[in-house]
């Protein structure tokens, strides 16, 4: 049995430093509660393994708590595609929701703690609860449009696509409370690259060139960004 301390300790949706961002945001507190009592806590991946399959069966929403995953498909010659990368706060599992089998594979890039929402607890708060079923559909529907962003990138130079690649990362963990201008990049050049549609050696190229030009300044996976203003006149509208 838990001791008092523990127990007033322990992270649920109402104290977690994240509620403002995952699962929580949009919902009343007394909805927050509900929700509390239904999600699976402190689910680990370490780096390089799944959190789900594709072609396995939906089972539910994840929230990252701590750490990044990646988000991959597959084309017909069983190349990795890399999707979208996923930061603590953000939401995976929604290829699995129209077919209710995973479209994509999300596997760790470093150690992850996660809470699951399950499918049977999600069908019974989405029915129960009308503002639960909106919070979830605003964050599919942000997934959708950061894909259209994606898209609208890919017809961007290279140097620019690197350039709004660091930026949007930077932003996304400011939202979240971290530094913007200094921070882990724990995915790898060719999985940026990837993601980005271009050769691995191609990104190494431009950080390299940024690093020349005092914008950025990278030693091992640690990222400083030096002039984000610089950093971003690389993307002209």
């Amino acid at each position: 049995m838990p001791n008092a301390l523990a127990t007033k300790t322990a992270v649920t949706c109402e104290n977690c430093n994240l509620d403002k961002l995952c699962i929580p945001k949009g919902l009343k507190r007394s909805d927050v509660g509900d929700l509390k009592l239904v999600v699976n806590r402190n689910n680990i991946r370490q780096k390089g393994e799944a959190i789900y399959h594709a072609g396995s069966p939906f089972r539910g929403i994840v929230a990252l708590r701590s750490g990044s995953a990646k988000l991959l498909s597959f084309d017909r010659s069983g190349n990795e595609v890399v999707v979208e990368f996923i930061l603590p706060g953000e939401l995976l599992g929604f290829d699995g929701v129209s077919s209710q089998r995973h479209n994509c594979t999300a596997v760790a890039l470093e150690t992850v703690n996660f809470c699951h929402l399950p499918t049977y607890q999600l069908e019974a708060l989405t029915i129960n609860n009308p503002s639960f079923h909106q919070v979830l559909l605003q964050r599919s529907c942000n997934q959708f449009d950061s894909q259209i962003q994606k898209t609208l990138l890919s017809r961007r130079s290279a140097e620019e696509r690197v350039a709004v690649f660091l930026a949007n990362i930077s932003d996304r963990l400011k939202v979240r409370g971290y530094s913007e201008l200094a921070f882990r990049l724990s995915m790898s050049r060719e999985e940026i690259g990837n993601y980005l549609g271009i050769a691995h050696e191609t990104v190494s190229r431009i950080v390299n060139h940024f690093q020349s030009l005092e914008i950025i300044e990278i030693k091992a996976k640690q990222l400083k960004i030096l002039d984000k203003k610089k950093l971003l006149s690389f993307y002209q509208e």
